[in-house]
């Protein structure tokens, strides 16, 4: 069950905090010759704890490390007093699943390892819904959403549309929920940026693919504070006024600075790179808000942060390549 009281939910996770992995600590992980003797490194760490013996013995790290997201999802969704609010940080690993159950259906395989526990939904519930093609039982946009798909695909619609339509159905319940709560603070700036930046990156992509406009209609996302006609609309503008262009909103200054980049380097990952330091950054500044779900979220998305963070560093060894630090949600 949620607890009610925010003070709780804080002062245990206070506590689960010293737990976090450091920046010395993956240090050594990576500076440690093989990859048996990093995997002792992280194990000594207490990463592993509360996770199946079974497993740890097994030694394969990424179900080490899903296990690990797993546990920690629940406990902060059994900590949290609003979990509707702190469950739209879950909606990522549901999106996942969707697309995964779908495209294994269509593939005819079985979805198994790809899938991941942890998310604001059963996993029970979308394989069930999946498989049957019965999506009642989700929230309204998602069933909506589902049952469109589906539609389309009986239609022969080419089936990678589904995959922005699942993400359209994310933001669409992320900005319900965001008004349902009244939520105006650092949670709706974060999806409203989030959406901002994504929907700036479809634009890019839109015009270097030569899209018409009603494709790059399909995948824009609500919640951003940029009107999504301001993308539409600017479709043919000429590069050099873009920035300017898309400079709307309480976003438009980060967006516009990271689309000015993207054209002096004609780097796109330069906008996503954007994006992923101004989320972090909205959480790094909420975390010690000790009056609000900050610190509840900062943690959870620290996990997260640690996560990927591992699966690089181990990834590179297994791979025989020299790892870096990457930077953790701390």
């Amino acid at each position: 069950m949620p607890q009610s009281s925010l003070e709780f939910a804080i002062g245990s996770i206070s506590v689960l905090s010293t737990h976090l992995l450091t920046q010395a600590q993956l240090r050594r992980i990576i500076e440690a010759p093989t990859v048996k003797e990093a995997q002792a490194a992280l194990l000594e760490t207490g990463y592993a704890e509360g996770v199946p013996e079974a497993l740890i013995q097994d030694g394969e790290i990424d179900k080490i490390i899903r296990e690990q997201m797993q546990l920690s999802r629940k406990r902060i969704m059994e900590l949290t007093p609003d979990r509707e609010l702190l469950g739209l940080f879950l909606l990522p690993v549901d999106t996942h699943n969707l697309k995964t159950l779908l495209k294994a259906r269509l593939l005819g395989v079985d979805a198994g390892e790809f899938l991941r526990e942890g998310g604001a939904f059963s996993l029970e519930l979308l394989k069930d819904a999946v498989s049957t093609k019965y999506y009642d039982d989700l929230p309204e946009i998602y069933k909506n959403t589902m049952d469109k798909i589906e539609a389309d695909l009986v239609r022969g619609t080419d089936p990678l549309q589904f995959s922005t339509q699942i993400d359209g159905a994310m933001f669409k319940e992320a900005a319900k929920i965001l008004k349902e709560k009244h939520e105006q603070g650092f949670i709706s700036d974060y999806f409203s940026l989030w959406a901002d930046f994504l929907n700036a990156q479809s634009l890019v992509r839109a015009r270097l693919m030569k899209w018409d406009v009603d494709k790059l209609r399909l995948v824009l996302v609500e919640a951003g504070a940029i009107e999504l006609k301001t993308f539409s609309e600017n479709m043919e503008t000429p590069a050099e006024q873009l920035a300017s262009k898309l400079n709307t909103g309480k976003n438009g200054s980060a967006v516009a600075q990271a689309i000015s980049e993207y054209i002096q380097t004609n780097d796109l990952s330069v906008i996503n790179n954007r994006m992923n330091t101004a989320l972090i950054n909205i959480l790094r500044k909420e975390k010690s808000n000790y009056e609000s779900l900050g610190p509840v979220v900062g943690y959870l998305m620290a996990r997260d942060a640690e996560a990927k963070a591992l699966r690089a560093i181990f990834g590179a060894k297994q791979g025989g390549f020299e790892a870096q630090v990457p930077e953790l949600l701390i």
